[in-house]
């Protein structure tokens, strides 16, 4: 599934952004009310997502904010690695055993296909995948140690 088949199935369309008509960032990715399904139902899916590998996604991602944040980077440079975080999770849904369900997929690729400038990563997409490992802590079941 490419970008934009992604983003249409997770229903967001390659030209829609984490902004409104204002410039602010849309209540709807950061709300109980606009979130919560989504974790919800990646705790439904097949196979369930593990809190860790969302942590393993998240995480990644951080780096890449910290990197951006210090100044040790340029978006040059990082936008190459926010473009990977698609293959990562296509090699993670596509394995023989998959490590994550289909919807967490869909929403890295349609979140990855709304990403075009440094303000779209750190005050959109961060902001989004914030919240979605926020609600995560209600809905996904907690791993043994």
């Amino acid at each position: 599934m490419n970008l934009q088949d992604a983003a249409k199935a997770a229903g967001i369309t390659t030209s829609q952004s984490f902004f409104d008509a204002d410039g602010h960032l849309k209540l709807e990715l950061v709300s109980k009310a606009g979130v919560e399904p989504k974790i919800k139902e990646m705790a439904r899916d097949r196979p369930t997502l593990s809190r860790s590998q969302l942590r393993r996604f998240f995480n990644y991602c951080r780096k890449i904010e910290r990197r951006l944040k210090s100044g040790q980077s340029d978006w040059g440079t990082e936008r190459a690695n926010v473009a990977k975080l698609s293959c990562h999770a296509a090699d993670a849904v596509g394995k023989h055993r998959p490590k994550i369900p289909p919807s967490f997929h869909r929403f890295i690729e349609s979140n990855v296909s709304m990403v075009k400038t440094e303000r779209d990563f750190l005050d959109g997409f961060m902001q989004h995948f914030e919240a979605l490992v926020g609600f995560a802590a209600l809905h996904l079941p907690k791993e043994e140690r």
